[in-house]
């Protein structure tokens, strides 16, 4: 029996705007579906986090991330998005294949950027949110035309799957506003449907880019300072911003494992995790709260015990032809 896929990320965002937590494996994506969010994003920081214990400075592979994509995709009730850095490679070709095997590998949309082997938001991330102004941030990225490459190669990679393509910049940090948004038109020209700036601030540079980029936007990683937002979701949604991604997961898993390892500890017995909600993210109470309908209107749950008592039920009561019986 074929199963229905599940609601795309194309679709989600058609109709709305999307907030989606960033995740680094299975427990994180169900947890998130779990509390009601309709897509997640596998971040390239909390992936290397989870499997390098490192901070996000482009230590991961594609062999990695395919894989990881591959477990998540498996167990997924929402659509899932996924960091694919610079196509892990200088050459479009490189870009092609990582879109291609990410698109196989169950990725809903993907992220591909303009930078170099030297990424990630731990290089530049500390000295950007000091307010260190457009221009004087030495980030590097490829050249206008090495991008546009690797955007096209990753567009005809997507093309006959579920896969939508965001066409991410990271040229603002270097050269300015301007330049990040000459590259989003351009990928836009060559048929990406979404497009991302990296390093964006507040309300009046959204609005900035909205007055030239007119489709679909990504707003990346939703952060606030001294308690403030950067932005309210509602104001830049009618700007275009129908994607909109967040890092808080990772502190509420570890806040979380701190609060029951401590107590468990000082307890040696298990009282107080067992008197807690939530629990382990799978089972059918689980299931339940992270099921999500199908396009064809039916819910989504894989049931695996359900399953195997069907695989099992073989009936070995008939005559098939062959004298004699057999006990095993």
């Amino acid at each position: 029996m074929k199963e229905e896929r599940i609601t795309t990320l194309r679709e989600l965002v058609s109709k709305k705007q999307i907030f989606a937590p960033c995740i680094w494996d299975v427990f994180s994506h169900r947890a998130a579906a779990m509390c009601g969010f309709e897509a997640t994003l596998l971040s390239g920081g909390a992936f290397s986090g989870n499997i390098c214990g490192m901070p996000d400075i482009g230590l991961i592979t594609a062999d990695d991330l395919v894989r990881q994509t591959e477990f998540i995709a498996e167990s997924s009730t929402v659509p899932t998005i996924v960091d694919a850095d610079d196509g892990y490679g200088e050459t479009p070709l490189h870009a092609y294949r990582t879109t291609r095997r990410l698109a196989r590998a169950g990725a809903m949309a993907l992220t591909l950027d303009d930078t170099t082997g030297y990424r990630g938001y731990n290089r530049w991330g500390r000295k950007f949110r000091s307010g260190a102004p457009d221009g004087t941030i030495d980030h590097p990225v490829v050249s206008m035309k090495d991008f546009l490459a690797k955007t096209k190669a990753a567009l005809e990679a997507c093309e006959g799957t579920d896969c939508l393509l965001i066409a991410r910049t990271e040229a603002k940090l270097k050269y300015g506003l301007d330049e990040a948004i000459e590259r989003c038109l351009r990928a836009r020209e060559l048929g990406a449907e979404m497009t991302l700036i990296i390093g964006l601030m507040n309300q009046e540079e959204a609005e900035y880019v909205a007055k030239y980029d007119k489709g679909w936007k990504m707003w990346p990683d939703v952060m606030t300072k001294n308690g403030v937002p950067d932005v309210n979701l509602e104001d830049i949604e009618p700007l275009g911003f129908n994607l909109v991604t967040a890092h808080f997961m990772a502190a509420g898993a570890m806040m979380g494992m701190m609060d029951v390892g401590k107590r468990t500890l000082q307890d040696r017995n298990l009282c107080y995790v067992d008197s807690l909600t939530g629990g382990f993210p799978f089972g059918e109470e689980a299931e339940k709260k992270a099921e999500r309908p199908r396009r064809d209107g039916k819910t989504d749950r894989m049931r695996w015990m359900e399953k195997e008592e069907r695989f099992n039920d073989i009936d070995l009561s008939t005559d098939v032809g062959i004298k004699g019986k057999t006990n095993i």
